[in-house]
């Protein structure tokens, strides 16, 4: 009876020995088919890691484009209103400057749409930088059509809206480098993308400014061309966009990752985050989004409503002409964009030992106290604009005497200088001297090279640049830069409560840390349950 127990016992205790040799083979077999498959994968991926990187740094070009077309005639863009329809005020300025940000808005969610539905991304972006070319030709054109069908105003404001389009395409590069790149080249290549656009977009005054030279009417002053200062920047656009135009038809060839290993990466990655989110954290973490959308819309609303008023508020403020409003602004913000460079690499070794929120905070405090200076104060009122007089000499006679009369007639200045007359604030706001214009200039353009640095949803600028000039310019107008400055106070000083607000919730490494110590004591629950399991059958087989 005992022997057959004990042979009973020996059997068992074979067939578990058994069983677990199998379980070790099976859980070799598979380590070794996900090592055979990773190394199949990484070898894949470095395989084509030079043609994504190349398409890549084609898409760093397109959104320096794209971003440069928008502020390169920013600083001209209110003298060039004013030759071709002298009838414009500061509040048509605000709408065409929001034009092409407006434009931006209505189609990226469609060609993001497309693009998605395709699966292909070297089509739009070939259609959407066509579309830059075009638009900023029959901006250089506005002259020569000569208020064809409409106002030549609403053909620059379509074109505008035409260029804003095809600047959609910045969804597209953003889209095609997130499937192009691993995990861990994403965060530095998306960086990079933000680091072009916000160059592009703070550089574009300096290269208005290199054309002026040409001054107006310029060398060529035709019915077929009209070449000057006003417009040769619009044509240097063109060009940018034709040599984009030329790389994504030649030399993109839209390579991406690996699907299968981007496949097994995103649906494991988005099994664990549902696995492990609750309820209050996804609250947490919508707080953190709304957070920094309004951030990144106001970091883009500082620099935009500042580029947009520069050019009617250096006329009205200092009494320079058209040209020299664009020729001296183009300069200042040309060394701006210089320097702002120099921030952003500096901000990028910052970023080494400092968080996001941190910068980000640090950008909003330093754009408050740029609008802070740009306040107008003291008794120093700007020149009103005085009409100047040229007498003429009017003589009249009478059919039945010889008598002559000499009268004296007005012919107002075409060029006059400073505060128009119908600008009521011109008598009670106080001016904004030189030193603050360019000092707060200065501060605002670091706050912003800092904040923009951190990429945060960049789609949010898209509508700060279709809100700001619209706001700034409607203020402006009706009551002058101070209100202009106050709207911008309130709008940052929100952004820093809202995120000292959300501090702890932009905290990322710390939500990092609390996944990576779930999946410790995940662990170490899975081997304590299986240790007991172990010593269990150790149970039974003694």
């Amino acid at each position: 009876m005992a022997k057959g127990k004990d042979t009973s016992l020996s059997i068992n205790a074979n067939e578990r020995s058994s069983l677990l040799n199998n379980r070790l083979d099976d859980s070799i077999h598979s380590s070794r088919r996900e090592s055979i498959r990773a190394r199949s994968s990484s070898s894949v991926n470095e395989a084509t890691k030079k043609q994504r990187f190349r398409d890549i740094r084609i898409c760093y070009f397109g959104m320096f484009v794209s971003s440069i077309v928008f502020s390169i005639t920013v600083s001209s863009l209110w003298p060039f209103l004013q030759i071709i329809d002298t009838t414009s005020e500061a509040t048509f300025l605000g709408w065409l400057v929001a034009a092409f940000s407006i434009g931006q808005l209505i189609a990226s969610p469609l060609i993001g749409y497309i693009t998605n539905q395709t699966n292909k991304n070297t089509m739009p972006l070939v259609i959407s930088t066509a579309l830059i070319a075009a638009s900023n030709i029959l901006y250089g054109y506005v002259q020569s059509i000569n208020n064809v069908g409409m106002s030549n105003k609403w053909w620059l404001m379509l074109s505008r809206f035409i260029m804003g389009i095809g600047a959609a395409n910045s969804t597209i590069m953003r889209s095609y480098a997130s499937s192009a790149t691993t995990i861990t080249e994403r965060t530095a290549v998306m960086a990079n993308l933000s680091a072009y656009q916000g160059v592009g977009f703070i550089i574009g005054p300096l290269i208005q400014a290199l054309f002026a030279f040409m001054g107006y009417p310029g060398p060529v002053h035709k019915s077929w061309l009209y070449l000057n200062i006003y417009t040769a920047p619009a044509f240097f656009s063109a060009l940018t966009a034709a040599v984009n135009l030329v790389l994504f038809l030649v030399a993109f060839g839209d390579t991406r990752v690996a699907t299968s290993t981007r496949k097994d990466s995103v649906k494991s990655t988005s099994n664990h985050i549902q696995s492990k989110i609750k309820s209050s954290k996804r609250h947490d973490q919508s707080m953190a989004i709304i957070c920094c959308l309004y951030m990144f819309f106001v970091a883009y609303l500082t620099f935009t409503n500042y580029e947009t008023i520069a050019s009617p508020l250096s006329i009205d403020m200092y009494a320079w002409s058209k040209e020299q409003s664009t020729r001296n602004n183009g300069y200042i913000l040309g060394v701006l964009g210089v320097m702002s460079v120099v921030v952003l690499i500096v901000t990028k070794l910052l970023a080494k030992c400092l968080q996001d929120r941190m910068l980000m905070l640090l950008g909003m405090i330093i754009s408050f106290l740029g609008y802070a200076v740009f306040l107008p104060w003291g008794s120093d009122y700007p020149s009103v604009q005085i009409a100047s007089f040229t007498p003429t000499t009017v003589t009249s006679s009478a059919p039945i005497t010889t008598m002559t009369s000499s009268l004296q007639t007005t012919t107002a200045d075409a060029g006059d200088k400073g505060c128009p007359l119908d600008y009521q604030w011109c008598y009670y706001i106080p001016r904004v001297q030189l030193w603050q214009y360019i000092l707060a200039s200065v501060i605002i353009t670091i706050g912003f090279s800092i904040s923009t640095m951190m990429g945060i949803f960049t789609s949010a600028g898209s509508f700060a640049r279709a809100f700001g000039p619209i706001a700034v310019g409607f203020l402006y107008k009706h009551w002058g830069p101070r209100a202009m400055m106050i709207f911008m106070l309130v709008f940052v000083l929100t952004s820093i409560i809202a995120l000292l607000f959300n501090y702890q919730r932009l905290d990322v490494e710390a939500e990092e840390k609390d996944d990576f110590d779930e999946d410790d004591d995940d662990d170490e629950e899975r081997n304590i349950n299986g240790g007991d399991q172990y010593n269990n059958n150790d149970d039974i087989t003694e």
